[in-house]
């Protein structure tokens, strides 16, 4: 079971989906994620690859202003809807059921906070870094949970967390 770990939420239980393109993350990589990322009081999320909604409604619990999910998976997105109305339907929250790059195509809002928890093995950390660069806030933070079979080497604005077979990477946009 997913449960809603800290803030307004806490204790709130999630719906989940047996499929296996959708893994919902450990609670224990969760608190150390928002952990890190500290408080998020008006902050604007977006949650990429959302699944059932996980990250983003942990980010609106915690305080974040408003919340964009982007689910392009029927089935999913179902999931995703009933927890969003079941846990924070008087939230700011967009949802989307479409792909990441369309929506990004059709995207002009800038965030502070990207999440990206996309299907392990299909995406390149660089790569989804570039796409989404573009959209985040001065001082954002990307955050993008993947496999720990492509290691990612640490930079001075890459951080890195590994869990298991698990590894979240960090990078804070650089702007002036």
């Amino acid at each position: 079971m997913i449960t809603v770990i800290a803030g307004k939420y806490k204790g709130r239980k999630l719906s989940h989906i047996n499929n296996n393109n959708v893994r919902p993350t450990q609670a224990k990589v969760k608190k150390s994620v928002f952990d890190i990322l500290g408080p998020l009081n008006n902050k604007s999320i977006l949650d990429l690859y959302s699944g059932v909604g996980s990250f983003g409604i942990e980010a609106l619990s915690r305080g974040a202003s408003d919340l964009t999910c982007v689910e392009i998976n029927p089935s999913v997105f179902k999931i995703l809807l009933k927890n969003i109305n079941n846990v924070c339907k008087d939230d700011d929250v967009k949802l989307h059921r479409t792909s990441t790059d369309k929506f990004l195509n059709m995207n002009n809002k800038k965030f502070d906070i990207i999440f990206a928890d996309p299907p392990y093995g299909d995406f390149d950390f660089f790569e989804t870094k570039d796409l989404i660069s573009k959209f985040l806030s001065q001082n954002g933070i990307f955050c993008m949970e993947m496999k720990k079979t492509k290691l990612i080497e640490s930079k001075d604005d890459i951080r890195i967390k590994y869990y298991g077979n698990t590894q979240v990477v960090f990078w804070k946009i650089d702007q002036i």
